[in-house]
């Protein structure tokens, strides 16, 4: 039966035809994931999936998808090329980036290119869901999950170097020499860091910038 009444914000599965999504990750076991969880629910169905950026471009050009999820980091480089690609091509196609990298540039980065939502692989499906909704009405639907990326807000200008110096594999004693402090002030600069980041000892802090894309 046809819908008659216009679509709120919300959309309706009973109203609506389903979302066609193609999605766009290297690895293969989360393509698989996220498909499953999309299509267990039946506002959405996955028309395609890829793995590199030309392989995206050639799918959005044949199936002309409703939207895309896609990584950043895709095979052949970064997905900002599929993102201005198809924005260029397919305007209302809604794209979403699914990721694990939460830097501010990134994200400005991305919704220049053409993305209408950001979200953080750490979050749940019904974040997921609510950025494909929100994308796929034309509005920006912000960054979900990015909490780490406030945190980094309030570290002090010491406290970035410090991270960064980390981040590129600098000693201490280095970090030290580096910023003209004792190895003492390197050491309560990597205990706060800790605390404000709310990260356990190097290894955490060292996920922490690989997520802010101080890692390559």
């Amino acid at each position: 039966m046809a819908c008659v009444e216009p679509l709120g914000p919300q959309l309706s599965a009973a109203c609506s035809p389903a979302l066609r999504v193609l999605l766009a990750d290297q690895h293969c076991i989360v393509r698989h994931g996220v498909r499953a969880l999309l299509e267990a629910n039946a506002q959405f169905v996955v028309v395609g999936e890829a793995a590199g950026v030309g392989e995206a471009l050639a799918l959005v050009e044949r199936l002309q998808p409703d939207a895309i999820v896609t990584e950043l980091n895709l095979r052949e480089g970064c997905a900002l090329r599929l993102i201005e690609g198809t924005h260029a091509r397919f305007p209302s196609i809604a794209i979403v980036v699914l990721t694990e990298f939460c830097a501010a540039d990134r994200v400005a980065a991305a919704r220049r290119a053409g993305a209408r939502g950001y979200v953080m692989k750490s979050c749940g499906l019904r974040e997921l869901v609510a950025a494909l909704r929100t994308a796929s009405s034309g509005r920006w639907s912000g960054v979900a999950g990015h909490s780490e990326t406030t945190h980094r807000a309030r570290l002090t200008t010491r406290q970035q170097q410090v991270l960064h110096l980390l981040a590129i594999g600098s000693p201490a004693r280095q970090i030290a020499v580096q910023m003209g402090i004792s190895l003492r002030a390197v050491y309560r600069l990597r205990e706060r860091l800790q605390d404000t980041l709310q990260v356990r000892g190097v290894p955490g802090l060292l996920r922490f910038a690989a997520r802010e894309g101080l890692i390559e």
